[in-house]
């Protein structure tokens, strides 16, 4: 299945926004479906950092999620691995001179026999979840400075 990207552009600063979105326990704060996260193990965030989540979407959906790049200030990937496949997601930051610009991306890389099924579906559903997260993303950074 094709990548897909949404994107925004924040009134925050880089690193701000590169906290904020690479913080994987705070993912439930602007993503939908009501996702819960738990960091398995201890020690600093590092690639290889494993987090298990629950969000409820189709009914209870269980992942587990690997930490796969940490570029400071840049870019923040993982991949996520539950009953869609193994899911690879990814955000962008860049720095605009007063401004960021946020990208985040999804691509499903081993998609299981339900997401092969549903092609059409994700297809249709992922940008929008895509860009409904990145929107929670600006809100939240713009309106509480978290």
């Amino acid at each position: 299945m094709q990548p897909f990207e949404a994107r925004v552009t924040i009134n925050a600063p880089a690193a701000k926004v590169f906290d904020y979105v690479s913080d994987f326990t705070r993912h439930g704060e602007w993503s939908g479906h009501g996702l819960q996260v738990t960091r398995e193990g201890d020690g600093p965030v590092a690639v290889g950092t494993v987090f298990s989540t629950v969000a409820k979407q189709f009914g209870t959906q269980r992942e587990q999620s690997t930490v796969t790049e940490i570029t400071p200030n840049t870019s923040f990937a993982w991949d996520s691995v539950g009953g869609l496949g193994r899911v690879h997601h990814w955000f962008t930051v860049t720095d605009e001179g007063g401004s960021t610009t946020l990208v985040k991306g999804a691509e499903m890389v081993q998609p299981s026999f339900l997401a092969r099924v549903m092609t059409w579906r994700l297809g249709r559903d992922i940008p929008k979840s895509l860009q409904s997260d990145v929107e929670n993303i600006k809100a939240n950074l713009e309106r509480s400075g978290s």
